[in-house]
């Protein structure tokens, strides 16, 4: 900081502020200090400070309970932006407490009150997990600004991985008005590339447990999809987990389907296992976002008590579920046939 930026606003010297602060070279004082005395130096800077200190825990998080943070956050935004919410908007995110958190990382959230009704599914996920280990609920709705939802993100954590065992996420993201269902399970890769074959006995154990869900009926000639199979597979790269980050995280995202196929070839051929260099094809988190919204991806008609069964079955597998309620009565679609439409053109 340069000498010249020791001055108050009157004109005069700091002495104090002077003393606290090195002539040149590196701040070797506090960061506290460091920010205590600018706010001294101006009441102008206290915004520009504030949006400073939560780069002050940026250090990187590499504990299996880090990493599952890590994760359920990335669900999370990548789920709100299916219920029309960006991640720069999503205010709770920015505000998350690290010392509130627990094995759940929207636990250090701050969202709304989740109020039960008569015939609603507000809170019935919770009610029906409440005893396996760690629940909890937040409730994130909008106000009277320019954007509009209502979700429900509930966190279940299996007792043995709340008690220090391994234990990795599937997400859900479940719309009430069109009863669609999707499914993220995060899984990462060996440093060689390699998906390991606990993961793969993991997903073969799951899919053991789960009842297949009914195709349904297109009630419409407009009422198409290009994936019904709800399930699909989000890749990490190596990366901790940052306090700092209010972003997705970097990775891919593959349809259940394509990996089963590849791990087929991979056996076909005699490697010992799948290799994420084989998968050459793969969704980036906008674009399924976009996708899951628009109704393109997702198991549709599913009831949500089969939902839940599906949700069960990950907490036996893999120990930690997030599920995502939008209750939003947005109509699913782009609208990209109402120009032609309204042109007369069937």
């Amino acid at each position: 900081m340069p000498v010249s930026g020791l001055w108050c606003a009157g004109g005069e010297r700091d002495g104090a502020l002077a003393r606290s602060l090195p002539e040149s070279g590196p701040v070797t004082v506090g960061a506290d200090a460091v920010f205590a005395n600018l706010r001294r130096m101006s009441p102008d800077v206290e915004a520009e400070v504030q949006s400073l200190v939560p780069l002050l825990d940026d250090a990187e998080g590499w504990s299996e309970g880090e990493r599952r943070w890590r994760d359920e956050r990335d669900a999370l935004l990548l789920f709100a932006k299916v219920a029309g919410l960006t991640p720069n908007d999503f205010a709770p995110v920015r505000g998350w407490d690290r010392t509130a958190a627990r094995a759940a990382f929207i636990s250090g959230l701050t969202g709304t009150a989740v109020q039960p009704m008569l015939d609603d599914i507000r809170g019935r996920a919770a009610e029906r997990f409440g005893g396996v280990g760690e629940t909890v609920v937040q409730a994130f709705a909008s106000g009277k600004g320019r954007q509009s939802y209502d979700f429900e993100a509930t966190s279940i954590t299996d007792r043995r991985v709340v008690d220090g065992g391994e234990g990795s996420l599937d997400a859900y993201y479940y719309h009430v008005a069109t009863r669609m269902l999707v499914i993220l399970r995060y899984l990462s890769p060996a440093p060689n590339g390699l998906l390991s074959s606990d993961a793969r006995h993991s997903l073969d154990d799951f899919h053991g447990r789960v009842h297949r869900l009914p195709r349904p009926a297109r009630r419409s000639a407009d009422d198409y999809g290009l994936l019904d199979d709800p399930l699909f597979l989000r890749i990490h790269e190596q990366v901790p987990f940052t306090a700092a980050l209010h972003r997705t995280s970097a990775g891919a995202i593959y349809p259940y389907g394509q990996i089963a196929a590849a791990v087929s070839a991979a056996a076909v051929r005699g490697l010992p296992a799948l290799s994420t260099d084989m998968l050459t094809r793969h969704l980036v988190p906008t674009d399924f976002a976009r996708l899951v919204r628009d109704g393109w991806f997702g198991a549709r008609d599913v009831p949500f008590e089969a939902a839940l069964d599906w949700v069960e079955a990950t907490v036996e597998t893999v120990g930690v579920a997030l599920v995502v309620v939008d209750f939003s009565s947005r109509p699913r679609g782009n609208g990209s046939g109402i120009g032609m439409r309204a042109q007369g053109v069937a």
